[in-house]
């Protein structure tokens, strides 16, 4: 590469015939490229030599500093080899400001080389711009002889004469590109309490960035995020940042609407802490619960859209992602909830004391319940009827309590007793004593 900061002061060394006509066996042309606003695009300068052979070139090249910034000029893959495989005797690239670059070439002083005749797409220079513009829109990049003190000309030498060469411009497109960041949320199944329709559960959104952004990964100051819900089904209890981060912010401020909740995050009011989304990176845990009188009794499942809104709040919470001051729009990724009713098994009458599942409770269970324990006699299958004195627990204190209450007068077993009846969550797997 050859780029300098001082004006060209270019002199061919051959006798140049300035101000001769047009060949079009001469082509200078300018390749086109395409990126998204703040990325970069590279063109091409390309000379189709179908005249005699080449001993020499110049030209400038201009473009809008408002649509492209020049970041480089490079020699090209014909001029780095023209003079028999190396450099040219005489190569100056000049970037002119914000405004293009010029250039000026003779191969040999010597004539001992030239650009062969019968050659296309020979390859003069490479441009890298930075895109500027805004996306849909388009600039384009022309050949001019208006740049250098004094202006360099738009020519090709050929046999010690100066020819003007036909001249094609080329175009950038800004074109819209990926978004920065992504806001998301996953989809989930959620079950509730069919009977109750209550549910509390968590959600934790994240935020991704893409790996083609320009300076990825980006050192993020803050952000700030809005989601709706269906207040019919759903209430938000809470939104709090999540310290799994890394980050505990210097300002982070959340609230819960009916239909939805906002929050803003300022991660250091110094600028000491910055955050970087190079994976989906969980940031927020958000605390719902289902409105439970608008799911008790259902027996299908629900579905419900969580959805980023920048409209909660007033003033309204804009879904953003600061970067070096700035806002930043992300792509907002809506998830769903499937809410799915559970019902326990129902439950199953049987008569307390009665653990071996005949027809009375009598100082057999007692035994019963002995046996089972430390004999290896065969289990019950209902655990809360072997449950004789109602403490949550079969041990030997129900096999006592049982021979008590048949033999010494002992207390009655509590219900369900002497009836089968039924108790709300009991163990009981069967009673074949019961109906």
């Amino acid at each position: 590469m050859k780029m300098k900061s001082t004006k060209i002061a270019f002199t061919l060394a051959l006798a140049l015939l300035l101000g001769a006509p047009a060949f079009a066996q001469y082509d200078l042309s300018l390749s086109s490229a395409a990126g998204a606003p703040g990325s970069s695009a590279d063109l091409q300068v390309l000379l189709d030599n179908n005249g005699d052979a080449i001993q020499g070139w110049s030209f400038g090249v201009c473009h809008d500093g408002l649509a492209l910034s020049l970041t480089e000029v490079i020699d090209g893959a014909t001029t780095a080899t023209v003079k028999n495989g190396d450099d040219p005797d005489f190569n100056q690239v000049n970037v002119v400001s914000d405004q293009g670059f010029t250039v000026g070439v003779v191969v040999c002083f010597t004539g001992c080389a030239t650009l062969p005749t019968g050659t296309t797409g020979n390859e003069l220079n490479v441009a890298s711009y930075e895109l500027l513009g805004e996306a849909g829109s388009s600039t384009s990049v022309d050949f001019c002889n208006t740049l250098g003190n004094p202006a360099v000309e738009i020519l090709v030498v050929v046999g010690g004469q100066s020819i003007l060469p036909s001249t094609s411009s080329g175009t950038i497109e800004m074109v819209a590109g990926p978004p920065p960041f992504d806001f998301a949320v996953a989809d989930q199944t959620i079950s509730y309490d069919g009977l109750s329709g209550e549910a509390t559960f968590t959600v934790t959104p994240t935020i991704q960035e893409n790996p083609d952004n320009s300076g990825f990964p980006s050192a993020t100051q803050g952000v700030s995020m809005g989601m709706a819900h269906d207040s019919t089904l759903l209430t938000a209890n809470s939104v709090a940042w999540n310290l799994d981060t890394g980050i505990d912010p210097d300002f982070a401020e959340g609230n819960a609407y009916d239909g939805g909740w906002t929050i803003g995050v300022v991660y250091s009011f110094t600028g000491q802490q910055t955050l970087t989304f190079e994976t989906a990176t969980p940031v927020l845990n958000v605390e719902y619960s289902t409105v439970a009188s608008a799911l008790a009794g259902l027996d299908t499942d629900t579905m419900t859209a969580l959805a980023w809104s920048n409209e909660l709040g007033s003033p309204p919470v804009v879904n953003i992602v600061v970067v070096g001051g700035g806002s930043v729009d992300p792509s907002l990724t809506d998830g769903s909830l499937t809410l799915s009713p559970s019902y326990a098994p129902p439950d199953l009458p049987f008569v307390r004391g009665n653990c071996n599942g005949d027809q009375s409770v009598n100082i057999a269970d007692g035994i019963w319940i002995l046996n089972e324990m430390f004999q290896g006699g065969p289990a019950g299958t209902c655990a809360e009827a072997c449950d004789a004195n109602s403490d949550d627990f079969v041990d030997t204190a129900d096999a006592i309590f049982v021979i008590s209450y048949r033999l010494l007068s002992g207390p009655t077993p509590s219900a369900p007793f002497p009836e089968c009846g039924t108790e709300e969550g009991a163990d009981c797997e069967s009673a074949s004593n019961c109906p």
